[in-house]
Parts: structure tokens; sequence; C-alpha cells
């Protein structure tokens, strides 16, 4: 009977080691499926990119933080009024990337190469006087520095700028300084300074490539001392084109492809004081041309295409002091032209043909100094 028992209990333990087999079999191919996924989530892991981690560094008594050429984070050590942020291929300006500091100029126009800005890349400079763009790709757009309610001094100059969108520089009620030289606007139209900019008194738009200007274009611009329209392709202006610009004392146009001139164009700028025209194509001049400029201290007409100077194209201009006619083409001129300058005290003609056709000598200088 024992014998009997062992031999049961041996078969027993055969028949459950053979189930156990048989059930491991049975699920032997949902086990392998189990340990592919978790070889697959164990090797997904180690995939992963890992944690976004700027790069930090000191600057002056600011912590400079930035991600793949983009600024994400500034903040403050130690009381420091000047910040450049420079040689660090910087591309875009994080939203409130500024952390409430305390500085006055900010230059990034070094070594970085920035495109993307919005309105909230400049949260957090409430001191902020002077900013420094200049030589990056930055595409304006409305209301872009409008956090920037105390800015003195922008410069965009070397931005590949094609347009002066309206509002582009709207909030900026202290703007004293607006450089936009060497860019490539082609127009500037009657929007793109509608938004009043009390203070401004210095405009640069030199070396672009304006073809066209809206007449009262720079109407709000009530303050303008100074405008740069210099190294441009004008080659027409019409009438209104400086309307508004009451208290401007110097203009420059020179360097541009201007053909004619007229009393129109001038109508309005009682206070300027210098005009410079030189190296343009200009051919004519009409009696009475400047006669709106009653102001006018200096006239610059160099290098132009003027062959004859009419009787009265300088009248009115009673404070005239210094007028340069040299290197045209002038063959006549009478003396009559200058009646009335009582104040001129130097007259150019030098490189011209009529050299000794004024004054009483022929051996009159072609500099005069009166």
């Amino acid at each position: 009977m024992v014998e009997n028992y062992k031999n049961s209990q041996s078969h027993s333990c055969f028949n459950s080691r053979r189930s156990i087999a048989s059930a491991m079999l049975r699920y032997l191919p949902l086990l392998s499926q189990v340990i592919v996924l978790v070889l697959s989530a164990s090797v997904t892991e180690q995939k992963e990119a890992p944690a976004k981690v700027p790069t930090c560094l000191d600057v002056d008594g600011y912590n400079v933080c930035h991600y793949k050429g983009v600024l994400v984070d500034v903040t403050q050590r130690r009381f420091e009024d000047r910040l450049e942020i420079g040689d660090l291929d910087l591309l875009a300006i994080r939203e409130d990337a500024f952390k409430n500091l305390t500085a006055t100029h900010l230059y990034l126009n070094q070594g970085n190469r920035i495109s993307v800005l919005k309105r909230e890349s400049f949260r957090g400079l409430p001191m902020l006087k002077w900013l420094h763009l200049d030589s990056n790709v930055v595409p304006l757009s409305g209301h872009l520095f409008a956090e920037l309610g105390n800015l003195q001094s922008l410069s965009l100059v070397f931005n590949k700028i094609n347009s002066i969108p309206a509002d582009s520089f709207a909030g900026l009620s202290k703007l004293t300084w607006l450089y936009l030289g060497h860019n490539d606007i082609a127009s500037v139209d009657a929007d793109s300074f509608s938004y009043p900019n009390p203070e401004l008194l210095f405009l640069w738009l030199n070396n672009n490539k304006i073809t066209r200007i809206e007449p009262g274009a720079f109407a709000s611009l009530t303050e303008l001392n100074r405008l740069y329209l210099d190294h441009n392709k004008l080659q027409d202006l019409q009438a209104g084109v400086f309307q508004g610009l009451n208290k401007l004392e110097v203009l420059y146009l020179n360097d541009n492809q201007l053909t004619s001139v007229t009393r129109p164009l001038f109508r309005g700028l009682v206070d300027l004081k210098k005009l410079y025209l030189q190296h343009n194509e200009i051919s004519t001049l009409e009696a009475g041309t400047f006669q709106e400029l009653s102001q006018l201290e200096q006239l610059y007409l160099g290098k132009n295409k003027l062959s004859h100077i009419v009787v009265g194209a300088f009248a009115g201009i009673l404070e005239l002091q210094v007028l340069d006619l040299s290197d045209n083409n002038i063959h006549t001129a009478d003396n009559v032209i200058f009646e009335g300058l009582t104040k001129l005290r130097l007259l150019k003609i030098d490189s011209n043909s009529t050299e000794k056709q004024i004054g009483d000598s022929s051996t009159t200088p072609a500099t005069f100094t009166l």
C-alpha cells in the first residue's frame, strides 16, 4: 500500500509539472511580447532628449542665459546701467526674458542674428533709455517697442529692414534719436510715422533704397530738427512731403537722383538753416525755388547738372551765408543772381565753365570768401 501511495504521488507530481510546462508553452508568445515591451520602454527612456538646460554666464553683473540661439533669461546680480550681450549668435529673445532690470543701455548689436522679436520680448526693462540692435535681422511690426516707454535712442542700422509698418514706434513718447540708416527701405508711407513721437529730434533714413515718400509721411514729427534722407534713390519729391516739419533745421537730400526741386516742395520749412542737395541730377532752378526758406544759411548744390542759373533763383533767402555751386556745367551766371544776398560770405563755383565770368576781374578765384 505504501508503495502504491508513493507511485500515486510521483505520478501526480509528474502530471503537475507537465501541466505547468504546458501552461508555460501556451503563454510563451504573450510572455515574449511583454519582454519586448519592457525592453522597448527601456530603450525609449535611454533615447529621450536630455532636459533643456540653458547656458548661463555672468556679464557685468547680469546672469545671462541662452539656449539654442534664444535668449531665455536675464537677471541682475548688482546695479549696472550698461548691459552688452554679444557674440552669442542669438536668433530670438523669449517673452519676459528680462527680469525687471535697472539697465539704461542695452547692446545686442555684436555677434548676433536676431530676427524673432515680440512686444513682450522687451518687457522687464522699465528704465531702458538706449537700445542698440544694429547688425541683426530685426523686422519691424506694430507696437514692437511699446514696452519701452522711457526709451530715448533706438538704433536699427544694418538690419535689412525693407518697410516701416504703421505704429512700429508706437508708445515711444520720449524717443529722441531714431537710426534707420543702411537698410533696404524702399518707401516711406503716410502711416510709417503716423503714431506721434513728440520728442523725436533726429531721424536717420540714409543709405536705404527709398524711391518714394508719400506726402505727410513726417507730419506727426513736429519737433524734428534733423532729417537724413541722403544716399537713397529719390528721383522726384511731391509737394507736401515735408508737411508739418516746421522746426526742421537741417535736411540732407544729397546723393540721390533728383532731377529738379520746386518751391512747393519746401513750403512750411520756416526754420530750415542747412539744405544739402549735392550729388544729384538737378539741371534747372526756377525763380523763387528757395523763397519759402527764409532762415536758410547754407545751401549745397555742388555736383549737379546745372547749366544756367536764372535771375531770382536765390530770391528770398536773405540769411544765406554759404552757397556751393561747384562741379556743375554752368556756362553763364550774371552777378545779378546774387543780389540781395548781403550776408553771403562763401561762394564756391569751382569746376564750372563760368569761373571767370563772375566778378570784375579775369583772375577771380573759383571760391569766394566774401
